[in-house]
């Protein structure tokens, strides 16, 4: 239950990082609109205006339409269609950030999607090692934060396709930054025996 906490509690801070980037930037009236939406508990509304976006024969507008779509349904709970829509953001030329592939990773997770979660999250992890850290303190806490659940969520997904060699490198990799880190320690025992 607390994995599931923090989970969500990331999952909320990348997303207010996101809708941040989408409030500040030069981006089309619907996808502030739908960004205001989304802030405010409104996800009909955000949908709505999201879908407007995504529609546009504009491709960064309709990228960042199906990233904002992608939140929405993440949000509501719908991880189907949170992970198709990121797929389609990233696909379709969305700003590639290690939020958007976190939240499409755990969405696959969600979805029993153990492979592309995978994928996802290996793509935020490398995108972080190439990331500039010049955020301010609680950002910069929030993402070392989300880089170690992406770190966690890697030992599961591999554990859940039965790669047991690369889950247990990955939990030693991960025990080594974190070494008090008890559900990972609980892991690794687990897949000692595997």
């Amino acid at each position: 239950m607390k994995k599931e906490k923090i989970r969500k509690r990331l999952a909320a801070a990348g997303a207010i990082c996101v809708m941040a980037a989408v409030l500040t930037g030069g981006c089309a009236n619907p996808d502030k609109a739908g960004a205001k939406a989304l802030e405010n508990g409104d996800y009909e509304e955000a949908a709505a205006q999201f879908e407007q976006a995504a529609s546009s024969d504009d491709a960064k507008e309709a990228a960042e339409g199906y990233r904002g779509l992608g939140m929405t349904y993440y949000e509501t709970g719908d991880y189907e269609a949170a992970l198709e829509a990121f797929g389609k953001a990233i696909d379709g030329g969305a700003e590639q950030t290690v939020q958007l592939y976190n939240l499409a990773g755990i969405s696959a997770m969600q979805c029993s999607d153990y492979a592309t979660a995978l994928e996802y999250i290996q793509a935020g992890l490398a995108l972080a090692d190439t990331e500039p850290s010049d955020q301010e303190n609680g950002e910069a806490e929030s993402c070392a934060d989300m880089i170690r659940e992406m770190k966690f969520n890697e030992i599961v997904c591999y554990e859940q396709q039965a790669d047991w060699e690369n889950a247990r490198q990955k939990v030693t990799e991960y025990l080594e930054d974190y070494p008090d880190d008890e559900a990972a320690q609980k892991e690794a025992e687990f897949l000692a025996t595997r």
